[in-house]
C-alpha cells in the first residue's frame, strides 16, 4: 500500500485498516513502525479502533523525503501490511515547543506568541453554535483555545448531549469501549480549530462533572485506558497542546497520581506536543519534568507589576495565566471585569514575559455563559487583544523578557539592547523621559547606541512614532538615559505602552 500524492510537512497521514474482531481499547490494537529513507530516523505510532472492525492510525512526518511503513498487531488481519509515504515542505509550522526557555516556537523556528480563549463546553453544543464559536475566536484573531473533553456539569450548563465517550457496562463507563461518533466529533473539533490557524488546548480530564455524569470516578487505570486512545487519536495533529486538568484540586486525587498519568502522557506521545496542568486554588508542582510549561489560574497576579513574573523565577518554564478572571456581566467575583481592566491585566502579564488568556463570562440567552458555551463574543476587549498579539508578533526574537527584574521600577520587559517595551498603566503621565533600565544578563547598552520611540494607546489602538531619534548619552550601572533630549508628551491619563527599539548607527 503506497501513497502517491505526496503528503506535507508535519500534517496527519491516515491509514485505515480492516481488522477480524473488536480489539477492546485497553489494547493497542496495531502499531505503525515507519522508517526515513535518507537518515534511517524511526518512529512508532499507535492505532486505535474508530467503529466496526476498522482500524486507524496518524502519522505526522517530521522529515522531508520518503517514509516506509509495516504494521504490527495480534490480529492478523491488521499486521504485515506496507507502504511508502512522499513528503514534501508545505505551509504547515509544525508542532509548537518552549523556545528559549520562557516562550514558544513552531519547531521549525518560527515563534508563537499564545492570546488565548476559552469556551470549557464547546464541544458539546449543537449548531449553529458549534461552528459559531469557532467563526468568533477565529475573526478575534485568538490563535490558541482552551476546551474539555468530557461534558461540563454544574452551574451555567444549560445544554447536556446526547453523544458521550464511552458505552457502559453495568451501570458504569467503559473505558475499553470508547464511543466512535464521539471521538469523530473531538477529531473534527480540532480540524476545524487547525484550519482557523487556532490550537487546540485539549483538557483530558473534567474537575466539572459534579456527579452528573460519573466522569469523573474514573480508575487511575481507567484514565491511562482514555489516554492512550486519545493520544493514539489527536497526537499526530500539530496543533494540539495537553492540558490534565481544568482545576484539578477539584477532584480529590493526590498529586502523585496526576504525576503518574503526566509522565505516561509524556511517554506516550510520539510527538513530544505541549503538557500543563492548571489550578483551583492548589497550584501544583510545575517544577515536574512532565509539564512542559506552567498553566496558571491567579486573578490578583496580573493586577500589579512584580508578581506574575516570580513564577517563571520559580518554574523556569514559560507561564501562561489561563485564567486571570473574565470580563463579564455576573456576580462571581471572577466573572466582571470590564475591558479596561481585562487588557490592563493582558499588558501587566506581559511585560512580566507571561502569557494570559482571554474569556467571556457574559450570561447568554440560553442562561450560560461564553466561557462555558462558547457562540458569539460580546465583549470590548479581544479586538484589543488582537492588536497586542500583533505587537507581539513584530517582536524580533524569542520573546519579551523582564529587562532588569530585581529592580526596575518601570518594570520594562524586551530584549536586553535591542528592544524595550514599557507599559505605563491605565493613566499615563503626561511626559516621559528617556530611561532604559540595565539588567543581567544581556548586553549592555553603550553610550551612542539610537532608539526610536513609539508611543502605543493599548485602548484605542494606535502607534505614534515619536518622531525623533534618542542618543545615550550617559550609561550608568543600572540604567541608561539620554539626557540631552526633551521628554515625549504622552496622552496623559490614556492606557500607554511604549517601544523603544534600536536602530543602526
Amino acid at each position: 500500500m503506497s501513497s502517491h500524492q505526496p503528503s506535507e510537512l508535519y500534517r496527519p497521514i491516515e491509514l485505515t485498516f480492516e481488522g477480524s474482531a473488536l480489539i477492546p481499547a485497553d489494547r493497542t490494537p496495531l502499531t505503525v513502525r515507519l522508517q526515513h529513507a535518507a537518515s534511517g530516523a524511526e518512529r512508532a505510532v499507535p492505532g486505535f479502533w474508530d467503529g466496526g472492525t476498522t482500524y486507524r492510525a496518524r502519522f505526522a512526518p517530521d522529515l522531508k523525503g520518503e517514509w516506509t511503513w509495516q504494521t504490527e498487531s495480534e490480529d492478523a488481519a491488521l499486521s504485515g501490511a506496507t507502504g511508502t509515504i512522499q513528503v514534501v515542505r508545505g505551509g504547515d509550522h509544525g508542532p509548537v515547543r518552549v523556545a528559549d526557555r520562557f516562550h514558544f516556537a513552531h519547531v521549525d523556528g518560527t515563534p508563537f506568541r499564545p492570546v488565548g480563549t476559552t469556551a470549557y463546553n464547546w464541544l458539546h453544543q449543537d449548531e449553529p453554535l458549534f461552528s459559531s464559536t469557532v467563526d468568533a475566536i477565529a475573526e478575534a484573531e485568538f490563535n490558541k483555545f482552551r476546551f474539555m473533553v468530557f461534558p461540563q456539569g454544574g452551574g451555567y450548563i444549560e445544554h447536556i448531549p446526547d453523544l458521550m465517550p464511552f458505552e457502559k457496562t453495568d451501570g458504569r463507563w467503559d473505558v475499553t469501549k470508547p464511543v466512535p461518533e464521539f471521538f469523530q466529533h473531538l477529531d473534527r473539533a480540532v480540524e476545524v480549530l487547525g484550519e482557523r490557524g487556532i490550537q487546540a488546548d485539549v483538557l483530558i480530564y473534567n474537575a466539572y462533572d459534579r456527579g452528573q455524569f460519573g466522569l469523573n470516578e474514573l480508575t487511575e487505570e481507567e484514565d491511562a485506558i482514555y489516554l492512550r486512545y486519545l493520544v493514539a487519536r489527536l497526537a499526530a495533529y500539530p496543533h494540539v497542546w495537553w492540558s490534565l486538568c481544568n482545576e484539578f484540586d477539584q477532584l480529590e486525587r493526590p498529586a502523585e497520581r496526576w504525576n503518574r498519568t503526566g509522565a505516561l502522557l509524556a511517554e506516550i506521545d510520539p510527538y513530544d506536543h505541549l503538557r500543563s496542568i492548571h489550578n483551583w486554588i492548589e497550584i501544583h508542582d510545575n517544577n515536574q519534568p512532565w509539564i512542559t510549561h506552567a498553566s496558571i489560574q491567579n486573578g490578583s497576579a496580573t493586577t500589579q507589576f512584580g508578581r506574575a513574573n516570580l513564577y517563571r523565577d520559580v518554574y523556569g518554564k514559560p507561564v501562561v495565566l489561563d485564567e486571570i478572571k473574565y470580563e463579564g456581566d455576573i456576580d462571581d467575583r471572577w466573572g466582571h471585569l470590564d475591558a479596561e481592566q481585562l487588557v490592563h491585566q493582558f499588558w501587566i502579564t506581559t511585560v512580566s514575559g507571561c502569557y494570559a488568556s482571554h474569556g467571556e463570562s457574559f450570561v447568554t440567552e440560553s442562561g450560560s455563559l461564553h466561557m462555558v458555551e462558547g457562540g458569539p463574543l460580546r465583549g470590548a476587549s479581544p479586538t484589543r487583544l488582537a492588536f497586542l498579539r500583533r505587537i507581539l508578533e513584530e517582536v524580533d526574537g524569542p520573546g519579551l523578557d523582564p529587562i532588569d527584574k530585581w529592580d526596575d521600577p518601570a518594570y520594562v520587559a524586551g530584549i536586553p539592547r535591542r528592544l524595550y517595551v514599557q507599559y505605563l498603566g491605565r493613566s499615563a503621565p503626561s511626559t516621559w523621559a528617556f530611561r532604559l533600565p540595565i539588567g543581567v544578563p544581556g548586553e549592555r547598552p553603550e553610550p551612542g547606541d539610537r532608539f526610536e520611540v513609539d508611543v502605543i494607546d493599548t485602548w484605542n489602538m494606535t502607534i505614534a512614532p515619536v518622531g525623533r531619534v534618542f542618543t545615550l548619552d550617559d550609561v550608568q550601572r543600572n540604567d541608561a538615559y539620554d539626557r540631552a533630549s526633551a521628554p515625549v508628551e504622552l496622552p496623559e491619563g490614556g492606557a500607554i505602552a511604549l517601544r523603544i527599539t534600536r536602530i543602526e548607527s
